[in-house]
């Protein structure tokens, strides 16, 4: 059977190195690009792929459609606090369903996937040319430090070294 992505968001630094030298390698139209691209991949299935579950088994669940709900809501306003009763309410489902399909989309907690998606829209907005300070309001972080502190983690540079090399490119 093929493999199946339970997770719409991967946190791999492995894998992200694979795919930056795929694409390092198209960008210089080298020989190796087809062959850097079948390594990345070869890596996100075997390390990423979910052999034993079924993809009918997760859409039959209502995960998706209830996900699709969540996810528009966080998206709607992602300065908003996470609010669990609210998503539940809405989507006429108990608080511990909403952590479920959240997990078993994303593999994320719902926590985790609100901060990743305020992490994406201030290094959206950083690469836009917005002030850090500003980008951190505008996602939703309590403040510029915050925000620091949570890129770092995640990305292994500071909000301003990653400005700095988007405005060299």
């Amino acid at each position: 059977a093929p493999p199946v992505f339970a997770r719409c968001a991967i946190e791999d630094p492995l894998l992200a190195r694979a795919i930056d030298v795929a694409h390092r390698d198209a960008e210089q139209d080298g020989d190796d690009a087809e062959a850097s691209l079948m390594t990345a991949m070869r890596y996100l299935v075997r390390c990423h792929a979910d052999r034993g579950r079924n993809s009918e088994q997760v859409e039959a669940s209502g995960a998706p459609h209830r996900f699709a709900f969540y996810a528009d809501t966080i998206e709607h306003d992602l300065t908003a606090p996470l609010d669990l009763r609210q998503l539940a309410a809405l989507a006429g489902v108990t608080r511990f369903q909403v952590i479920r399909d959240v997990k078993r989309i994303t593999g994320l907690t719902p926590g985790a996937y609100l901060r990743n998606r305020r992490l994406r829209h201030a290094a959206h907005l950083i690469r836009q040319g917005a002030a850090t300070a500003e980008a951190a309001a505008a996602a939703g972080f309590a403040d510029q430090s915050h925000l620091s502190r949570t890129f770092k983690r995640i990305h292994g540079i500071t909000p301003a070294t990653f400005q700095r090399a988007h405005r060299s490119h």
